[in-house]
């Protein structure tokens, strides 16, 4: 069993907080003609990032945990074609680089935290 955390205290989380506030952003300068359902799509995975870890946090054993940061970890890759998308449907769209670098480097903090949760499965 794992202590339930306070999501609150986890950076991994106020930088997806973040990206997705960054995201919903970008998604203003998509026009809507040239990428139907895209901008639903994109701000949806962005908004899923925080949300996973903040319900894994909530989990009452390290393995709940771990699986809700996996899902996170799979927004972070739907996030990232998605971004793709829109760079190339809409070239010189703006903050895209830097998201991408940002949801990279959420990824990785989020597989280091999944891996510390798995470490702890079965343990006291």
């Amino acid at each position: 069993r794992c202590a339930m955390h306070d999501y609150h205290d986890l950076q991994v989380w106020h930088r997806a907080m973040d990206v997705a506030v960054r995201v919903h952003l970008i998604t203003r300068a998509l026009p809507a003609a040239r990428a139907p359902g895209l901008r639903n799509q994109l701000c949806r995975a962005a908004s899923s990032i925080p949300a996973n870890i903040a319900e894994g946090a909530r989990q009452e054993t390290s393995a709940q945990n771990a699986r809700f940061l996996a899902y996170a970890i799979g927004s972070t890759s739907e996030v990232e074609s998605h971004l793709e998308l829109a760079r190339r449907l809409v070239p010189g769209l703006p903050q895209v680089n830097a998201t991408l670098d940002e949801v990279s480097q959420i990824r990785r903090m989020l597989h280091a935290l999944r891996a510390h949760h798995l470490r702890q499965r079965g343990k006291p």
